[in-house]
């Protein structure tokens, strides 16, 4: 019974507040497997789990280099991600993968919470543990593979996920309210410092004049975000925190031109302070007037970007719904157009005879490709072209057979469902529309009652911040009425797609566009693999599987 040791240290948990560090949680997993008589794992020479700059990182830890060295040939797999959201571990997914396919079947680690803190991940282990998959060992807590082992074990979890829950919550509550004592919340301001005194923030002696320069070059000589960066770095403005010293970048300024802060609004979450009336040590970098020029240029900028974004010609040109087209340990394959300079220019000769072509009209299925990406899975870099699986798909739907009872059944489901979306989104739609009328009946309340008094620097400055609350609420529901309108017509399409594929018994696959194709195979299908050989098994939604001449599995099998 050879283990193996999976530690992990959150990269937000580098505090004082950290339990247990790696070089802590590796010195008592390897002294609790001596005490016990249990063998760890030899690392083999493909370990997977690490690279060449990890190893010199650990290398030069003044610290801990000497505890990474003597376990360097152990089988040892250290994680540096938040337990908190789930799938998100790059490493834990790698190793469930190998427990699955039995390559690893004992894990030993400091403490439950290491591996878990979500409940979808303690789910999926918990599985595995039923399966006999896995055999798992801590070192501050006694784990049997029995009912009352397990219901402990999960009692452990549980006791997990709320204490990251409530450091959470109590975190943003004190944040909340030192914003409200009109404090800094430790996040670095340009020209700025946090006096840790106090915990105001206070114009930096030297860095202040800079960043105000730095503004004035924005605002009146149009000057780049690179040029001022380089400015900045020329005359030794150095970005400081806890940890380290940073140039200026111009991917750092980019945030700062419209931060409300410069000119006197510090916001954090629904709490908004005016600093020029709470903070006694605080000067405005820039005049309110010259931050609303600021936010003008930020938005047109912002709407050229989505201008350009709308016009993008690949998205009509992607015919595989995001993430299902996968390998079978689970890593998803990433799109993307071959010879795209030459499409554009033979797009560009088409267009001179026919305008009103796209890319879609010109783009080949084997021009549209598809690579694993991701650098641990055992078929990183395996490349398919959508023709090989156009082919396949359309296979898959030439299988489809519906009598006249099934069609008729489906076709009452759907009315049915239909109905429900209607009622179901009409109620919606009315409570959010009510929420709106309230939200423009406040305000109106807030300007009436204001109307006639007289109000100076200081009074209109919070006014201006509450019209501005109001309208930033009242923009939020109205874009909520615009995702209702846009659900309905989209369920109402897949609804119609369905129902004519299902008459025309999958031929209207065969035809369909590039956009249709891709609503087809996300409404039949959960998942298409792909092995080595270019085999693919597709895997077709359980409530649709009666429609198909397929095996009892579910699944169509096919060597292209």
């Amino acid at each position: 019974m050879e283990y193996v040791i999976y530690v992990r240290k959150s990269t937000d948990e580098s505090s004082g507040q950290q339990t247990q560090s790696i070089p802590d949680q590796i010195n008592k997993c390897v002294r609790y497997a001596e005490q016990n008589d249990l063998v760890i794992r030899t690392k083999p020479k493909d370990f997977e789990f690490e690279t060449e700059g990890d190893i010199i990182k650990e290398d030069n830890d003044p610290e801990n280099s000497d505890i990474f060295k003597q376990t360097r040939g152990l089988y040892i797999i250290k994680e540096q991600q938040s337990a908190k959201v789930p799938w998100l571990r790059p490493k834990r997914k790698k190793l469930i993968s190998m427990i699955k396919h039995w390559k690893i079947k004992w894990l030993l680690s400091y403490s439950p919470d290491r591996q878990c803190r979500n409940m979808l991940e303690w789910g999926e282990l918990i599985d595995c543990v039923d399966n006999w998959l896995i055999d798992l060992k801590y070192t501050n807590f006694h784990f049997e593979n029995t009912a009352s082992g397990k219901m402990m074990l999960g009692i452990r979890f549980v006791f997990s996920k709320q204490y990251s829950d409530k450091l959470s919550e109590d975190i943003t509550r004190w944040k909340k309210s030192s914003v409200e004592k009109w404090k800094s919340q430790w996040r670095y301001k340009y020209g700025y410092y946090r006096d840790p005194e106090d915990g105001y923030y206070k114009p930096h002696e030297k860095y202040f004049p800079l960043m105000k320069e730095a503004f004035q070059m924005k605002l009146y000589m149009g000057a780049s975000d690179e040029y001022i960066a380089n400015r900045l770095n020329a005359n030794e403005y150095f970005r400081e925190n806890k940890k380290e010293t940073k140039a200026v970048s111009a991917k750092m300024l980019y945030m700062v031109w419209t931060d409300d802060f410069y000119y006197g609004i510090y916001i954090y979450g629904d709490s908004i302070v005016d600093m020029r009336v709470m903070n006694p040590h605080y000067q405005p970098m820039i005049s309110e007037d010259e931050h609303d020029i600021l936010m003008t240029r930020s938005k047109q900028k912002s709407k050229q970007t989505l201008l350009s974004a709308k016009e993008d010609r690949y998205a009509d040109v992607r015919p595989l719904p995001k993430g299902i087209l996968k390998v079978q340990d689970g890593s998803s394959f990433t799109p993307y157009i071959a010879a795209v300079s030459r499409l554009k220019t033979r797009l560009a000769t088409v267009q001179k005879k026919h305008p009103e072509f796209e890319m879609k009209d010109v783009v080949l299925p084997h021009q549209i490709r598809y690579r694993i990406m991701n650098k641990f899975s055992k078929l990183y870099q395996l490349e398919v072209t959508f023709d090989i699986v156009d082919k396949a798909v359309c296979d898959l739907f030439s299988k489809i057979k519906v009598n006249t009872k099934d069609f008729d059944e489906m076709i009452a489901v759907i009315s049915d469902k239909i109905d429900a979306m209607n009622r179901e989104n009409k109620e919606k739609y009315n409570k959010t529309v009510l929420r709106l009328n309230r939200v423009k009946s406040k305000k109106m309340d807030f300007i009436k009652h204001n109307l006639w008094a007289k109000r100076g620097k200081d009074e209109q400055s919070v006014y201006d911040v509450e019209i501005r609350k109001f309208d930033a609420e009242i923009s939020l529901v109205q874009k909520e009425l615009s995702a209702i309108n846009e659900d309905e017509r989209n369920s109402l399409v897949e609804f119609e797609m369905l129902v004519d594929t299902l008459r025309k018994s999958g031929s209207l696959y065969e035809k369909a566009s590039y956009v249709r194709k891709r609503t087809l195979i996300s409404l039949f299908v959960s998942n298409i693999y792909v092995s080595k050989q270019k085999g693919f098994t597709i895997e077709v939604k359980p409530d649709l599987l009666h429609f198909f001449s397929l095996s009892g599995s579910g699944e169509i099998r096919t060597r292209v």
